[in-house]
């Protein structure tokens, strides 16, 4: 069965009954932990492609979409063409420091909401 835009996968752990990433441009916080997981195995590895990932982790282009923007957005890859390897500018030894500062952003993002 051949996957498309138009069907989401619903057999992946990832996918959701209402799409997060359809209410704005950035990662819906019920998607912490699946941006948490990305960004822990594309600073790991070394490298990013968007079509890697979404083989990977058996998510929808709409998805992998969102989390490359939310990548650049964060500074975890560089900035680039849409389905092009990226280069990563986390090095694995600063991932622990770059988790706190995130997450303590994300708690002064949901108390002031």
């Amino acid at each position: 069965m051949l996957r498309t835009q138009i069907m989401p996968d619903m057999t992946s752990p990832w996918s959701m009954a209402v799409d997060p990433f359809d209410a704005s441009d950035h990662i819906h916080p019920q998607e912490f932990d699946l941006l948490d997981r990305v960004i822990e195995l594309v600073v790991k590895s070394g490298s990013f492609s968007g079509p890697l990932l979404a083989a990977a982790l058996r998510l929808s282009d709409r998805k992998v979409a969102r989390l490359t923007h939310e990548l650049e957005e964060l500074g975890v890859i560089a900035r680039g063409a849409e389905r092009s390897a990226r280069a990563v500018l986390v090095a694995p030894a600063d991932l622990t420091m770059f988790f706190n500062t995130q997450r303590a952003r994300r708690r002064q993002t949901m108390v002031a909401a």
